[in-house]
């Protein structure tokens, strides 16, 4: 019997139409993905690392193929009210459980191999790269299948099966599916998953309980993985061990229990049926009633009244449902935990946000886009499905209300669930800003989420009522609304990028405190008015498509559309079009003729061509400016500025220039060269060709001018010149002296297909820093800057005069020395602090209501000032300038000449209230203060090497002043973030690592691994030594116009002042790409008979190399690293005690013993505590003392 019923469960599923549509969306999903080169630079598309990633990923989307499967499997015999019948036969119950379980398993799991099946395909016939192909491994699609595919599945069968059968709901089983994905959504958020986006990966003990909670075992794959370089994951395969086993057996066994419970639980008997008791009157106490004629009314107010009343029967019988009710817990959990984990205690080091509206809604919006679009793909298909499910259409149908009174009905309460869910959002964000004690709250920022994240769901609600009325089958309308809204999304990636060609696609509005919203704001409203007309469109077919009755055929629905039309409908369609076009022919007319489309491809056309007819002229020299005046006037209110320059630029080669190209960033209005004549101009790439008629000779300078109108137009959005938050640097607008190599295409395969020329990778050697190829130096500058009257301006130099003309505000800044060319202009309603320290003015330029930590930044700013003309020699200007620019901008801060920017939410709303958190402000500041030096004062030479001194030395600064405002638990953050970014960077880099004197453009090594080198050298050869070596270097160079210092410079001057027995070790760490793990193996002690305690541990100490091609190799060690003895953690240490024992003990070999006398008994030793060295895991540097 059992194998006639797994025989008849396969031809059954064989037969509905969900295996095959769901198998061939897999097999294109899979080709898709493989076929679309979505791998990181320098991994093989088709590695097992690539392979699992995107199995693992797409394995989420596993529930949905469960939930059809199951809804057939076992949902059919009580739709079709042959459960009573099936139950009554000699089919025992196990034989029924377990077949129609083992119907639902396979049939998801062959469904979802296709994905596996189409990746395979792509691999082999998809134009990919053959350069990032690999040599083919069944492993590599074998193991995803057996370790990913398989598990995933079975644990979300036994999860949704359990629940189907157990409950007999559609809803209940719809409730289960999304139950399994937010529950990994919110152990995502919570537990700060890789696959978040956060900026900062989890620490290792968030990341071993993710690994574990985790049901899809993602987090375990990428705690795997998570440091694997381009080497590893191009080589290994996915190990059956550790956390990822753990998780493995660990949700099967839960899976396994879930279905044995199930089955105690599951009778064929009827018990959760309930037999209401039948309420019997006496008979002497019926009193007749007389009949009263009933006379009908069929006007608008009863249409209206009959509206409501089914609105409020289909309300109910959402909102009062326990699967609802689920979700909407589901809700409140998923957006706590997104707020919680980002404004509390969730940024870079741990730190908290002021709990702003629009912080509070950022960080809802995903999940809250997410749930809504899961919520209206089901829902509608009970909404629209619901009479017919329950054989109650008949009834309903031969009813007098009218089609309008159903249709709009059930459109309302659809409308009404994404409405529900921002509303209980707003009201949760409302929670956490008067719990936290914030009560500067945005009421019309929360009310705004209807319209700018609320009406794409709007749309969605309409589509999918609109599919549900043309199809026959409720499922087939869910999925073909689903893959509508998919493909809504990732259309870009197969070409499809016009906005018009993607139904319900809305432009993201930014929104700043500062600013309010952006000028998106208009492209969001055009489009928005395009869609609601195509919306109305279709309320109105799907209205004339509603089925009363009998079902008629869609050829049949559709001829009917040609009859019967009312005045109104016929208007309301009219108007709906009317709507529909003209929004359209708008938005198209401001996308086509007020500004030039460009999709993605039209770009690499323009890159291709600008290198085709440009290249020609890589060879020629540039002219490099000396001399900087310009005069700017800024019209935020309008987003548009005038610029007019004059620069000095001089000829820097030891040979006359006859000719100059140019290569504009934006239309010049004019531009002129001294004593040269423009003898060619490319309009379509703003480039010039200027032959002089004399050439310049060697250090012959020349004026050379252009002048620049902007203004924003159509939807063209420049955030950088903008009402109450103007931030417009030199380096967007410049023409740029020379060919623009950067706008090459650097994909070879892609210049591969346009027949362009193999770019080769140079390897970079020493010879590289005594290349002279870019003479960049410093300029004089002056400049003249208006903006409008109730704006501030700024900028880099001496503020000479202000003064008010025509209603504008006039700014007079000239420098009083040569600075570099990195000049920014600011404008904005400012509120102004200034203080003096030791004749210097320290200004802060702040939005008035973001004041929060005014304070805490000027104390940060006079202590790097402090330390750094103790250390580093006198600060060369008269003013140090702090100016706050708006969010949209995506970095920290940027270090102009005398004035820092620095952006809104990474430092003025960033919360330090609590004492005893990491003061992020602080180290911000410090950093970019410290830049003034390092970037500025000791200017380096344009080669590789360089971000030793700009970022290397501001993280070395940055961490000693830190240390000496909040102790060495200080350190110890700042090392574990810069070690979780430099592991984290190399596992995603586009090109081999490069060791630290030879780094270009790695800012994984720049801000990382720079910080830990710089600190091991401080412990090495002491502060004061390392601190004399950069006076040296900063004093010899800090007069230079060109730059001339390298990374070579910084060696030898810290040879020079170093015992040449440390000499080996500064060059691994400096000249070689090394790695460490460090950790306390094993530890003891015992008190010894003068009171003293002997500590002995064993010590887990290796060092690795790292290969030109990304290859570890583990090598010999013999160094002094620190080994401490401490009362308390070291992240917890500290300006007062704690420290029992800081040393340097000489470690030369993994495995090795030592033997420590201390006073007292400590809870903690460590070997290398602060985190000097580049370990991966720094947390087992550290054991507790039992």
């Amino acid at each position: 019997m059992f194998s006639l019923l797994l025989k008849f469960e396969a031809y059954y599923q064989l037969k509905q139409r969900a295996f095959p549509l769901l198998a061939v969306l897999f097999l294109f999903l899979g080709y898709f993905s493989g076929s679309n080169s979505f791998a990181p630079a320098n991994v093989s598309f088709n590695s097992a690392y690539q392979i699992q990633s995107f199995v693992g990923l797409f394995s989420l989307a596993s529930v949905f193929i469960i939930m059809f499967f199951v809804i057939s499997g076992i949902l059919r015999d009580a739709h079709y009210k042959m459960d009573a019948l099936i139950y009554s036969t000699s089919v025992e119950k196990t034989q029924f459980f377990w077949s129609r379980f083992l119907g639902v398993f396979a049939f998801s799991v062959l469904a979802f191999t296709a994905f596996i099946i189409g990746m395979l395909l792509a691999h082999s016939i998809a134009p990919l790269d053959p350069e990032r192909i690999a040599s083919f491994r069944y492993a590599s699609y074998l193991n995803p299948w057996l370790t990913v595919v398989l598990p995933n599945i079975f644990i979300c069968s036994s999860i949704i099966f359990s629940v189907a059968i157990l409950s007999n709901s559609n809803v209940a089983t719809y409730v289960s599916a999304v139950v399994i994905y937010m529950f990994y959504m919110i152990c995502a958020i919570f537990l700060n998953s890789p696959l978040m986006a956060q900026s900062v990966p989890a620490s290792p003990e968030a990341m071993a309980i993710a690994a574990l909670a985790d049901p899809f075992g993602i987090s375990a794959f990428f705690e795997q993985t998570q440091f694997w370089t381009a080497f590893e994951k191009n080589s290994h395969l996915l190990s059956f061990s550790g956390l990822y086993m753990w998780n493995r057996l660990l949700w099967l066994g839960i899976a396994i229990l879930i279905l044995l419970v199930s089955y105690r639980i599951f009778s064929f008997r009827k018990l959760n049926q309930k037999v209401e008791k039948v309420k019997v009157y006496p008979k002497d106490k019926i009193e007749p009633i007389a009949y009263k004629t009933f006379n009908p009314s069929f006007d608008l107010k009863s249409d209206l009244a009959a509206l409501f009343s089914f609105l409020k029967i289909e309300l109910n019988g959402l909102i009062k449902s326990l699967p609802f009710i689920a979700i909407m817990l589901i809700w409140l959990v998923l957006s706590i935990s997104e707020i919680y984990s980002r404004i509390f205690h969730g940024g870079d080091y741990s730190d908290s946000l002021y709990p702003l509206t629009n912080l509070i809604i950022i960080n809802i919006i995903d999940p809250l886009k997410l749930l809504g679009v899961i919520l209206i793909i089901f829902y509608s298909g009970e909404l629209v499905w619901r009479e017919r499910s329950l054989n109650f259409n008949g009834i309903i149908d031969a009813t007098p209300i009218k089609n309008w009174v159903l249709f709009v009905s059930k459109l309302m309460a659809l409308l009404l669930l994404p409405a529900i869910l921002i509303g209980s959002g707003i009201i949760i964000g409302l929670g956490f800003q008067i719990a936290s004690g914030f009560f500067e709250i945005d009421l019309g920022r929360y009310l705004a989420m209807f319209y700018f994240n609320g009406l794409q769901l709007f749309l969605f609600s309409v589509l999918a009522v609109f599919i549900q009325s043309l199809v026959k089958n409720r499922y087939l309308g869910m999925g073909i609304t689903g893959i509508i809204i998919i493909a809504s999304f990732l259309s870009p990636y197969i070409g499809i990028e016009h906005s018009l060609l993607r139904f319900g696609n809305l432009p993201h509005v930014d929104f700043s405190p500062m600013t309010g919203y952006s000028k998106e704001t208009l492209k969001f409203l055009h489009l928005a008015i395009f869609w609601i007309g195509l919306a109305g469109i279709m309320a109105m077919i799907s209205f004339k498509l509603w089925q009363r009755g009998i079902g008629q055929s869609l050829p049949f629905q559709f001829n009917s559309l040609k009859k019967n039309w009312k005045n109104w409908e016929r208007i309301g369609l009219a108007l709906s079009l009317s709507i529909f076009l003209a929004a359209g022919l708008t938005f198209l007319y401001n996308t086509h003729l007020v500004n030039e489309y460009f999709t993605s491809d039209d770009m690499l056309d323009y890159r291709e061509e600008y290198e085709r007819k440009f290249k020609q002229y890589e060879s020629l020299p540039q002219l490099y400016s000396t001399d900087i005046k310009t005069t700017v006037d800024l019209y935020p209110e309008e987003n548009r500025y005038h610029i007019k320059a004059n620069y000095l630029v001089i000829n820097r080669e030891d040979y006359p220039v006859s000719r100059l190209f140019i290569s504009g960033r934006i239309p010049l209005k004019e531009i002129s060269l001294e004593g040269a004549e423009l003898i060619e101009y490319y309009p379509e790439f703003d480039s010039y060709l200027f032959e002089f008629n004399q050439p310049v000779k060697p250090q012959q300078e020349v004026d050379f001018n252009f002048e620049i109108d902007y203004e924003d137009s159509g939807y063209e959005f420049n955030q950088e010149i903008i009402e109450n938050g103007t931030y417009l640097s030199h380096r967007s607008f410049e023409p740029f002296l020379g060919y623009r190599a950067s706008l090459e295409i650097s994909d070879n395969f892609e210049r591969g297909e346009r027949n362009l020329p193999f770019r080769e990778e140079e390897k970079v050697t020493d010879s590289h820093l005594e290349m002279d190829d870019i003479k960049v130096g410093r300029v004089n500058y002056e400049t003249v800057i208006s903006t409008t009257e109730n704006e501030i301006a700024l900028s880099s130099g001496n503020l000479i005069k202000e003064w008010k003309q025509d209603g504008r505000n006039y700014f007079h800044f000239k420098s009083d020395q040569k600075i570099l060319p990195t000049i920014a202009y600011f404008s904005s309603s400012y509120q102004i602090k200034k203080q003096d320290f030791k004749g210097l003015s320290i200004e802060q330029y702040y939005f008035p209501a973001h004041s929060y930590n005014i304070d805490s930044i000027a104390s940060s700013i006079v202590a790097t000032l402090d330390y750094c003309e103790k250390n580093f020699g006198a600060y060369p200007f008269n003013q140090i300038r702090i100016a706050e620019i708006p969010s949209h901008w995506n970095f920290g801060g940027f270090a102009h000449p005398g004035v820092i920017s620095m952006v809104e939410d990474r430092l003025y709303l960033t919360d330090i209230r609590n004492p005893d958190d990491f003061n992020l402000v602080a180290k911000r500041t410090i950093h970019e203060v410290a830049h003034q030096w390092w970037g500025h004062i000791l200017a380096p030479k344009v080669v590789e090497g360089a971000s030793i001194f700009i970022e290397g030395l501001a993280k070395y600064t940055e961490a000693v002043v830190m240390e000496k405002l909040y102790g060495k638990k200080a350190i110890y953050q700042l090392s574990e973030n810069a070690n979780r970014t430099y592991f984290t960077g190399r596992a995603w880099a586009t090109e081999p690592e490069s060791p630290i004197y030879l780094v270009s453009g790695q800012g994984f090594i720049s801000y990382g691994k720079n910080y830990t080198v710089m600190l091991a050298l401080r412990d090495l050869i002491g502060e004061d030594r390392l601190n004399q070596a950069l006076r040296n270097i900063t004093d010899r160079f800090r007069n230079d116009v060109e730059f001339s210092a390298t990374s070579s410079d910084f060696l030898e001057e810290i040879y020079r002042l170093t015992p040449s027995k440390f000499h080996d070790l500064i060059d691994d760490w400096f000249r070689r790409v090394i790695t460490y793990d460090l950790a306390v193996a094993n530890v003891s002690h015992r008190e010894l008979d003068n009171g003293k305690f002997e500590i002995k541990m064993t010590l887990k100490a290796k060092r690795f190399e790292t290969q030109a091609n990304g290859e570890a190799n583990q090598i010999n060690i013999n160094e002094p690293i620190q080994i401490g003895v401490f009362d308390r953690h070291p992240s917890e240490i500290g300006k007062d005690a704690g420290i029992i024992y800081l040393e340097a003990d000489q470690i030369f070999m993994d495995g090795q013993e030592l033997k420590i006398l201390v006073d007292r008994l400590p809870k903690f030793v460590s070997i290398d505590p602060f985190g000097t060295r580049s370990d991966e895991n720094m947390s087992n540097n550290t054991v507790r003392v039992n």
